[in-house]
This record gives structure tokens, C-alpha cells and sequence, in this order.
């Protein structure tokens, strides 16, 4: 029971009582007093009625008739009766008790006793007879019946009004209860909320702001802590200077593409090269090099903008590269030539000095490969540009006969197959189970497929293509519409997590049509964990939260997909309420000698614990891994170990 439930119903109690009692003493009081009337009501006739008969002379009986009947006509009497010494009656007027207008439970309830009074007539000093005066109830009866009413009506009115009045005000004392519940339920959810306004109670007033300042402090420390955590995470994997990827972090994350789980579609890797940086440094200084260094970095982020699936980072004091997963070989013409374009306009490629410093050599493979393949044929490429003596950049198809022979598609031909897909709803759904740290499975990942040339292609063979022709919406759409059809043919009422893009909850036709969706079907909405990439949440930023919020408000679950990639993830944690996240393989591979990954498990872990978010494990391999996880305090984990993806 709420506090103003329970006050309310306390001080409910003792306005009964209090109108209760008064109601009672009222009643008793008047009660008393129509009593006291009656009986001397009796007593009074009783007197003047008998001193007129012994002036008439008691052997006038009509006279005596006369008199009591002009008494007992007015109705006041229940009987008026004259016996003589013997006790015969000689006059005797006399009314049934009957009362009209007045309850007989009111009646059984209110005893009003009809006095009789008895009277002796003396002629004289001799007595002649007797005369007895009963008084009627009845007019006694009706009028405290008239009182009790009118006064039960009253108080039911004012007790009415006393309620509603008291509720009302007990609402608005107690309204800031309301709001430090709120605040408390949010600082729980690390979401540390200021209440702008103060309560007028002191009390209250005291209160809230001692909630005020612990949330201010909550706030301080969590983000002390998230902040420790990605600087920690930002000097493992980033270049100090130019904020891109290490080498080791880079080959990490290329090790993760082209897995065996996800590299079937192989990819692209474009090596920069700046040459002469050691005269650069002795002419010009350490500065100017570090500044060099830090436009290409900035121009090479820039230029990947179109392509969020890329990534990038430095290979070691003069070279810098550039991955981009399942590209074939006109896209990866096309990235090549701008980041030449962008990069050779600047002012020192472009002057006479820096004519021959920049080689860009670009591999690709279209098909399953390994990073060293990537890596060796870029190399080769990047000394047989040094023999020409100006800036140059050239792309190598090193596929053979193992590539996809719809990875040589054009534009035109991606799209086209792609909205025949879509519309014909030619989509083939496999799921991958997300096994928790007892073993059961908490839910199955949907992993779409499409068909190609006869051939099962997935999603990380055309997903990119999706994103490039701003496809994401109409595809979310279709395997919503798969998995939805598939979910209502089965009967083991089973969760389901489906991968939206972050694209499409941003584009409003898309983002209303699956709230409208999920509203009419919440009983698919529980079964459903909706989950996105975390590298593309850093791009709508902040005005994904609140729909994620009203997502979830249908019954549905969020969840953040290869998280830790970015050294932003952790404000993830603050600014979007998420149910899971899911750490990127490259932490999992190689977690066992790698102590920094370590670490940034255990503290994510912890961290997201205290927000109720399930960490879960990405590309678990070995039990090796899986045991490591398991002690870093992950809530599930999901990769070949611990189940392959099958066709739903």
C-alpha cells in the first residue's frame, strides 16, 4: 500500500470516527430531550386536566367528557382516562400507537418510552377519582427522525467534501514522493536525475535535496569510472597520435572479419604510405611531421564517412591502412581513388617537395582469405609503386578463381537482385544460439541469408551493399516480416533477437511502422530482442535512445552489437537502456594473452551489472575462451564453440 493510500485511509478512519461520534451525541442529545418533553408534557396536562375536573365536580361526567376530549383531540396523547374511587372508568379517550413516516427500524432502534402519569381528583379534601394522562410518541418519534435525517444528510456531505478535499491534499503534499521514487528508480538505472524543483515541505524539501546531491555524486563516480575505463581501453588500441587503430588492434579486428564465422565474403585492404618522413623530421621538425600526420589521419576518417562498415588505423610510423569487409573490386576502385584524390590535394603531396611520398596500394579478395594474403600482396604492391617517382595508387583483384561471381556485380545488378529479394521475400533465416553461463540457451540470434547465383550468401556478403544504396529499411522490414511469419508457426514461444539497423529506427516511416507492429502484436514483442550495431549508433548518437525507449515500452528487449569496438562504447551505457551487450569477437580471440582485454571485460562487466545489462561474448572458439569469460563475469556468450548457425 502507497503512503497515500495508507494516510488516506488512516485519516478516512478517524473522520468516521469523529463523525460518528458527534452523529451519536447529536442523536442521543435530542433523543434526551424529546423525552424529557413527553414526560413533562404528561405531567403538565395530567395537573391542569384534573384541577379543571375537581372545579366541574365530579359528578358531572359530561363535563368531565367534555374537557378530556377537548384535551385529547389535539393528538399529543396516547390516552387520557378518568376511574372512579372504585375504579370504574367513567371517561376514556384513548389512541392506537401507530407512526407514520417514521422506519420501524428507526423505532426498534430509538426507544422513546410514553410516559403515564396518574393523578388523583379530590373534591375537597375528599378524593373522587383517578386520572390517568399517557402521552403519544409519535410527534417525539417524527421529529427526532426529521433530526436524525437532515443531520445524516449534512454529515454525508460534509464528509464527502472532507475526502475529496483531503485527497486532494494529501495529492499535492505528497506529489514529490512520486518524484523522488522516479529519481530513485533512475539513479538505479544510472540515469542520475536532478529534481529542478523543491518541495515546500521542509521535510520533503530536505529530503529531495539530499537526493539531489547523492545523485551528483553517483554521477561523478560512475562517469569517473566509465572514463578511467575508455582511456584505459583508448591507450590499448588507439595510435597516441593520430587516434586511429594500432597495428595490433587493426589485425584484431581484421582477424575478426574475416573469421570463419562471418569472412565469407573476404575484403578489401588499402595501404597508405608516406615516404621520407625521417628527412621530413630532420628538415622540418617533429611538429611538422606530427601535424602531417595528423590531416592524413583526419581526412582518411573523413573519407570513409559513406562506408561505416570500414575501419582504419596505423601501421607504424609511416603507413596507415584502411579495411573494408566484403567490397569488391569497383567499390574498392572507388574508395582508393578518393582517399588519393583527398589526401594528394593536400599542401605538401601537392608541392614539388612531397611529389613522390604518397603510394596507396589497394588488395582485394572477394571470397574466404586470410589477412596475411591481404597484407603480402599489399606490401609486393606498395615496392612495385616506389620505382615510379610521383604519388600513384593502384587496386589489385587477387581473388582468382575462389571469388563470388556476384562480387564482381555493379551497382545496378546489386540493387536489382536485392529488391527482388525483398519483394519476393526470398530471405532464408538461420539462428545462432546465445548460450548462457549455465549452459541453457537464453535465446537464438536470427542470421538472414539470401540467395545468389544459387548460392546461400551471408549477410556480411551483401549487408554492406544494403547500407551503401540506403537499403536498410525495406530489408529490416522483409525479415521482420520472415521472422514474424516464422515465430507465429511455432509453438516453443522461444526469444529471438533480430539485428535492426541503427539507420533505420533513425527514418520515421520505418521507426513508426514497427511501434505500430509491436503494439498490435505484443505477444511477439516479448519474444523479440531488437539489436543493433554499436558503430552506427555513434553516428545517430543520442536521438536513438528515446525510440529505443518506447520500443521497449511494447515488451520488447534492446541489445548492442559488437560493443568495445569504439572507444565511445561505454556512454552507450548512460545514454541508451539497453538488456544486453554483446562484446565484439576481437576481444574473445584473444583473450587469454591479452591482459588489456581482460581488464575491459571485467570492468564492463561489472559496470553494466550495476545497470542490469547482460554482457554477452562475441566469437567464443575454444573453452579455453569460454572459461575465461565465464570468470570475467559475462552473462552468455555466443560463437562456434558453443553452436553454429543453423537454418531455422
Amino acid at each position: 500500500m502507497t503512503l497515500l493510500r495508507e494516510l488516506a485511509l488512516y485519516l478516512t478512519l478517524l473522520l468516521i470516527l469523529l463523525f460518528a461520534g458527534s452523529f451519536v451525541l447529536t442523536v442521543n442529545d435530542a433523543r434526551h430531550y424529546l423525552q424529557e418533553q413527553l414526560n413533562s408534557h404528561s405531567q403538565d396536562t395530567a395537573t391542569s386536566l384534573g384541577i379543571a375536573i375537581a372545579s366541574a365536580g365530579a359528578g358531572n361526567v359530561a363535563a368531565m367528557d367534555s374537557m378530556i376530549d377537548a384535551v385529547f383531540d389535539r393528538g399529543y396523547y396516547r390516552q387520557i382516562r378518568f376511574t372512579d374511587m372504585s375504579g370504574n372508568v367513567l371517561v376514556n379517550s384513548e389512541h392506537p400507537v401507530a407512526l407514520e413516516g417514521v422506519p420501524d427500524w428507526f423505532v426498534k432502534l430509538v426507544d422513546l418510552e410514553a410516559p403515564e402519569v396518574t393523578s388523583e381528583i379530590n373534591s375537597g379534601w375528599v378524593p373522587v377519582g383517578q386520572l390517568l394522562v399517557a402521552s403519544h410518541p409519535g410527534y417525539a418519534y417524527r421529529s427526532l427522525w426529521s433530526k436524525v435525517s437532515g443531520d445524516a444528510f449534512l454529515f454525508s456531505i460534509g464528509f464527502i467534501f472532507a475526502m475529496v478535499g483531503l485527497n486532494i491534499l494529501l495529492g499535492v503534499v505528497l506529489r514529490p514522493l512520486k518524484r523522488m521514487e522516479h529519481q530513485a528508480n533512475r539513479i538505479c538505472d544510472r540515469h542520475f536525475e536532478i529534481q529542478p524543483e523543491l518541495p515546500k515541505t521542509r521535510d520533503l524539501r530536505r529530503v529531495v535535496q539530499a537526493m539531489n546531491r547523492m545523485a551528483e555524486k553517483l554521477e561523478n563516480a560512475f562517469s569517473e569510472k566509465v572514463a578511467l575505463t575508455e582511456e584505459l581501453r583508448r591507450k590499448s588500441v588507439k595510435d597516441p597520435l593520430t587516434g586511429l587503430l594500432n597495428r595490433k588492434a587493426f589485425k584484431s579486428r581484421m582477424n575478426t572479419v574475416l573469421s570463419e564465422d562471418v569472412g565469407d565474403a573476404g575484403g578489401s585492404l588499402v595501404i597508405i604510405q608516406v615516404r621520407g618522413l625521417e628527412v621530413l623530421n630532420r628538415c622540418h621538425g617533429q611538429k611538422f611531421v606530427d601535424d602531417l600526420l595528423l590531416t592524413i589521419s583526419y581526412w582518411i576518417g573523413k573519407t570513409l564517412l559513406p562506408w561505416p562498415e570500414a575501419f582504419s588505423g596505423r601501421r607504424n610510423g609511416s603507413s596507415f591502412t584502411v579495411f573494408v569487409p566484403a567490397c569488391n573490386v569497383g567499390e574498392i576502385r572507388k574508395v582508393t581513388e578518393l582517399l588519393f584524390k583527398v589526401l594528394v590535394a593536400m599542401e605538401f603531396f601537392s608541392s614539388p617537395e612531397g611529389s613522390n611520398n604518397l603510394h596507396i596500394a589497394a588488395v582485394t579478395h572477394q571470397g574466404r582469405c586470410t589477412p596475411e594474403l591481404l597484407l603480402d600482396h599489399g606490401e609486393k604492391q606498395l615496392l612495385e609503386q616506389e620505382v615510379q617517382v610521383k604519388n600513384c595508387w593502384d587496386v589489385t583483384d587477387i581473388s582468382g578463381e575462389s571469388g563470388y561471381p556476384f562480387m564482381r556485380w555493379s551497382d545496378t545488378q546489386w540493387v536489382e537482385a536485392l529488391e527482388e529479394v525483398m519483394s519476393e521475400g526470398l530471405i532464408e533465416l538461420y539462428g545462432q544460439p546465445i548460450v548462457g553461463v549455465d549452459g541453457e540457451v537464453a535465446f537464438t540470434e536470427v542470421l538472414a541469408r539470401i540467395k545468389l547465383d544459387g548460392e546461400v550468401v551471408s549477410a556480411d556478403s551483401f549487408m554492406p551493399v544494403v547500407e551503401r544504396h540506403d537499403l536498410y529499411g525495406e530489408f529490416d522490414r522483409a525479415v521482420f516480416f520472415a521472422l514474424a511469419d516464422f515465430m507465429d508457426d511455432r509453438d516453443d514461444y522461444r526469444t529471438y533477437c533480430l539485428n535492426i539497423s541503427p539507420y533505420s529506427l533513425m527514418d520515421d516511416d520505418f521507426y513508426h511502422w514497427l511501434l505500430d507492429a509491436l503494439k498490435l502484436r505484443q505477444d511477439l514483442a516479448r519474444r523479440l530482442i531488437l539489436e543493433t550495431v554499436e558503430r552506427s549508433l555513434i553516428l545517430v548518437g543520442e536521438r536513438v535512445a528515446e525510440r529505443v525507449d518506447k520500443l521497449a515500452a511494447t515488451g520488447c528487449q534492446f541489445s548492442i552489437d559488437h560493443f568495445g569496438v569504439s572507444s565511445q562504447a561505454l556512454t552507450f551505457l548512460q545514454m541508451i537502456n539497453a538488456h544486453y551487450l554483446k562484446v565484439d569477437g576481437s576481444f574473445a580471440r584473444e583473450l587469454t594473452s591479452s591482459y588489456e582485454n581482460q581488464l575491459y571485460i571485467r570492468t564492463l562487466s561489472m559496470l553494466a551489472e550495476s545497470r542490469d545489462i547482460g554482457v554477452l561474448a562475441q566469437g567464443v572458439e575454444s573453452e579455453q575462451e569460454w572459461e575465461t569469460l565465464k570468470q570475467l563475469g559475462v552473462a552468455g556468450g555466443q560463437g562456434y564453440y558453443l553452436g553454429r548457425p543453423e537454418q531455422l
